[in-house]
């Protein structure tokens, strides 16, 4: 079964979304970050679930 991937800032689900990208938590490195292109576009913010790092 398919990955369920949802944007962090929106919770939209971007599988196969041009334009999103996943990366892990740029402070603690434990929590994957996901963006849609929209949500980078309007730089929309973020926050990490394990650290509470907010970005962008």
């Amino acid at each position: 079964m398919a990955e369920d991937l949802r944007c962090s800032s929106c919770k939209k689900k971007i599988s196969n979304i041009k334009g999103s990208t996943r990366f892990m938590c740029p402070q603690c490195g434990k929590t994957e970050i996901i963006r849609c292109k929209h949500c980078r576009e309007i730089v929309a913010k973020y926050k990490c679930h394990n650290c509470g790092f907010e970005g962008p």
